[in-house]
């Protein structure tokens, strides 16, 4: 599967959003969400239970048929995609998680304020 960029800059799409290509960082300032996923201020906002229910909705899955294919259960991706009771994610299963819905997880460094 070809990698698309985003529409901003030259990171990769994870989303399309309002017929734009968007890489996470776009994704989340779009939702005025600044912080990104696993950042410093990420206990404030879930954003992994934002990001896995659009891209598993915009994939025309239920949260069963995605547990049918990940072989997780349905209750853990509910759980997943709780932004108001958020649990701490697997980093392995998110992976597991993308996959099936045809992403990669990709890391990007970046510089920490010292």
């Amino acid at each position: 599967m070809p990698r698309k960029q985003c529409d901003f800059c030259d990171n990769v799409a994870v989303i399309t959003s309002n017929n734009q290509l968007l890489c996470a960082n776009h994704y989340f300032k779009e939702r005025n969400m600044v912080d990104v996923p696993f950042g410093p201020k990420s206990h404030r906002q879930n954003h992994w239970s934002v990001l896995l229910r659009d891209l598993r909705s915009e994939a025309g899955l239920t949260q069963r048929d995605l547990s049918l294919i990940t072989k997780m259960s349905q209750r853990t991706i509910a759980d997943y995609e709780n932004i108001h009771e958020p649990r701490q994610l697997s980093i392995y299963k998110v992976e597991r998680l993308l996959e099936a819905l045809g992403y990669d997880l990709d890391a990007v460094l970046a510089k920490k304020d010292v």
